[in-house]
């Protein structure tokens, strides 16, 4: 099996490093709470723009874009990464951006080839992500931590709404490829939480060293 998907692995390896390369900083506000507390609010702006990687489900992996315009003239902007063969949220980052700056966050977007996201409703966009978030939570992974304040963007967005219907893992089964920032340590720790959840042969590995 390595053999048959080390072109995915690379694939996904090249995408999460380009993704940390461009990663926006966090809301520049000294702690969480005061981070919570402004974008407690966020969630009931207009929506600007919704991103998702057309090949998501090829890949097993991309960012989900949403921002929404604030009544000040800047931007809120969240992004989660999102592992639909298995882990869910594996990270999330939020910002606010002047207006000048939100037409490079823009082109950033939209010139990551390796993802090629494409535009989707709101809603589309909510039940991928917290449906993934769901699937992962069964088979006993977290989301990442920032998660807890890049939801916040969804906000009254109606997740109910989106007529589409979302299959996780792979050939039926969950499917874990590591990323290039994954330890030997974290590794194994996953694989031995899939055993203990799934049992023997109901779930795949990859792991590229």
């Amino acid at each position: 099996m390595a053999l048959d998907q080390k072109a995915l692995q690379k694939k996904r390896a090249k995408r999460e490093l380009k993704r940390r390369q461009t990663k926006p900083a966090a809301s520049g506000l000294p702690g969480a709470l005061s981070r919570a507390s402004v974008w407690a609010n966020v969630g009931r702006a207009p929506i600007a723009d919704v991103f998702v990687p057309a090949n998501i489900f090829e890949l097993g992996i991309g960012t989900v874009w949403v921002s929404r315009s604030l009544p000040d003239g800047r931007y809120a902007l969240a992004g989660m990464v999102v592992d639909v063969f298995c882990l869910g949220i594996k990270d999330a980052l939020y910002k606010i951006v002047d207006a000048a700056e939100y037409p490079t966050v823009l082109a950033r977007i939209r010139g990551n080839l390796t993802e090629s996201v494409e535009t989707q409703h709101p809603s589309y966009a909510r039940k991928l992500v917290e449906e993934a978030l769901a699937y992962a939570k069964d088979l006993g992974f977290e989301p990442h931590a920032d998660y807890r304040i890049a939801r916040l963007i969804f906000g009254d967005i109606d997740a109910g709404a989106c007529p589409v219907s979302f299959t996780f893992g792979k050939d039926g089964k969950p499917f874990y490829i590591n990323g290039p920032n994954d330890t030997p340590a974290i590794q194994r720790r996953i694989v031995k939480q899939l055993e203990r959840r799934c049992g023997p042969g109901r779930y795949d590995y990859l792991v590229m060293v």
